[in-house]
């Protein structure tokens, strides 16, 4: 009898423990229900307890607008799902893009504060991911405002990159038309550029510590296995009190350059006069803490702290030069595979330019050159996700409901390829920003490299400059090859912190 009953109450044990977890789960889900309530459609069912819909990407996918497509197809272009304790919402659309960068920028504003960004930002001091507030309007303000002196000083700017072009076109003519890679040389003129512009004349990355700032920056972007685990562990925030050696692996490259930059500010520091103009990016921001010091203003002295100022210095060198040197790999790799387009955009070169060098001043003369790099950026896709934003306050999006603190992206991948804004959109074909007498098309309503709205790239003035003195200096001196006759680069992304062109070798045929 005793059997009976122990075998009677295990079963309404067990039965129980089912009972438990089926209640559970039915709580769950509802709660989600209840969470995404008039949000955007996604995977509700597949939201599991504590890792959110996960299972719902493609794991095998190689970057992260890829691990979206299946729901991109499943829910449509605008849709919602949950990772870890975070809501994300991903704008594809033309419209939803515009909506959130333009219409509703101050509403999107805000940048999520995750382990890793708190981290490696020092709090979230820097103007790429620090959060939308009163620190990160001052320091948007300053960083302009010190970029802006070099960009409206023509002769200034113009001569600091076409310097370091002329070294690019020396290199490329030291090969003597034999196969060679350009990754490194671009790189390392674009980071030149940067470096003479942000710690002042004469400093490049021969200098031993400048040259080990740009070699971390590379590291981290080619450490893109380490950079992929630490952005999914940002999503599950218990991630941080584990001994998990990714975080260290990721944080340790930039408090190695951090304290490269501490150091130039305090040697700077100490030699710095007020009374001398500013020279580069970093007197401009000692210039800032010195008014700021000279005035007794402690709100703005507390927001010119070493500690912003590294930051600032540090996204004025790793994003003035990598998204940069990328581009350019992306255009010699699309001329490449499309001669004819090198062969019109010479040809305008050597009408408007004849033995003389490009300058500025030449842009508006030469609208093929800024066709061939607006293609470039739209096709390439340096950055085909924008840094995600987070919602300000509770809003909309295409109608949706979008709560406060919602994680959301805009998938300008999408709009760039989209068939609706682009004919024949995976074509590589510049003169589809040439109008019919034969201009620049300039405002493309689709077109979104540098972002949009608040949070647009403040470097884009800047980046331009660069990209057409570049390409119209080695696109006057070279016509670019093969490695292999008839064996063009492959036109394959990697994706890492930005999206690269797999690597390739050419050759550089010295033209006449």
């Amino acid at each position: 009898m005793s059997t009976a009953f122990a075998t009677i109450y295990d079963f309404l044990s067990l039965g129980n423990v089912f009972l438990l977890l089926f209640t559970l789960m039915v709580s769950h889900y509802i709660m989600v229900l209840y969470e995404f309530r008039g949000m955007p459609p996604g995977p509700r069912f597949t939201a599991v307890p504590v890792l959110g819909n996960v299972f719902s990407l493609d794991s095998k996918a190689e970057k992260l607008t890829d691990a979206f497509r299946s729901l991109r197809q499943n829910y449509g272009p605008v849709f919602s799902l949950k990772l870890g304790s975070y809501k994300f919402v991903m704008a594809s659309t033309p419209e939803s893009v515009k909506e959130m960068l333009i219409k509703k920028s101050t509403e999107y504003a805000g940048r999520p504060q995750t382990y890793s960004v708190q981290t490696r930002t020092l709090g979230g001091k820097d103007i790429a991911f620090g959060n939308y507030g009163p620190s990160w309007k001052f320091h948007r303000k300053l960083f302009t405002s010190v970029l802006r002196q070099y960009v409206s000083d023509i002769p200034l700017i113009e001569s600091r990159v076409s310097v370091q072009a002329q070294k690019l076109v020396h290199f490329m003519q030291e090969q003597d038309g034999k196969p060679f890679d350009p990754a490194d040389c671009l790189m390392r003129g674009v980071a030149d550029v940067i470096c003479g512009i942000t710690f002042g004349e004469g400093f490049d990355t021969t200098h031993p510590d400048l040259n080990k700032l740009l070699n971390l920056c590379a590291n981290i972007v080619e450490n893109d296995d380490v950079a992929r685990l630490v952005t999914v562990l940002d999503f599950f925030p218990f991630t941080k009190y584990l001994p998990i050696k990714a975080y260290d692996r990721f944080i340790q490259p930039f408090f190695e350059m951090f304290g490269i930059i501490r150091k130039f500010l305090r040697e700077r520091e100490e030699n710095f006069d007020p009374a001398k103009s500013v020279q580069d990016f970093i007197s401009g921001l000692l210039c800032a803490r010195n008014e700021a010091k000279m005035a007794g203003d402690g709100e703005r002295s507390a927001f010119l702290s070493d500690d912003y100022l590294v930051n600032d210095v540090e996204v004025m060198f790793a994003a003035g030069y990598e998204t940069t040197s990328t581009t350019l790999k992306w255009v010699i790799a699309y001329l490449v595979n499309h001669p004819k387009y090198q062969e019109d955009i010479q040809r305008q070169l050597d009408e408007v330019l004849g033995e003389r060098s490009p300058s500025l001043n030449d842009r508006a003369s030469l609208p093929l050159v800024q066709a061939a790099i607006i293609e470039t950026l739209r096709l390439g896709n340096v950055g085909p996700l924008l840094l995600p934003h987070v919602t300000m306050t509770d809003t909309t999006l295409c109608g949706y409901r979008v709560p406060k603190d919602t994680i959301v992206f805009a998938d300008t991948e999408s709009v760039h390829l989209n068939p609706s804004c682009w004919k024949d959109p995976t074509d590589f074909n510049p003169y589809r920003h040439i109008d019919k007498d034969g201009q620049l098309i300039t405002n493309q309503s689709n077109f979104f490299p540098f972002g949009a709205g608040r949070r647009v790239c403040a470097g884009e003035a800047l980046a331009k400059v660069k990209l057409f003195l570049f390409v119209s200096w080695i696109l006057q001196n070279f016509t670019f090859v093969p490695e292999v006759d008839g064996h063009p680069p492959e036109l394959r992304g990697i994706f890492s912190i930005t999206q690269f062109p797999a690597p390739y070798k050419i050759r550089a045929i010295q033209r006449k």
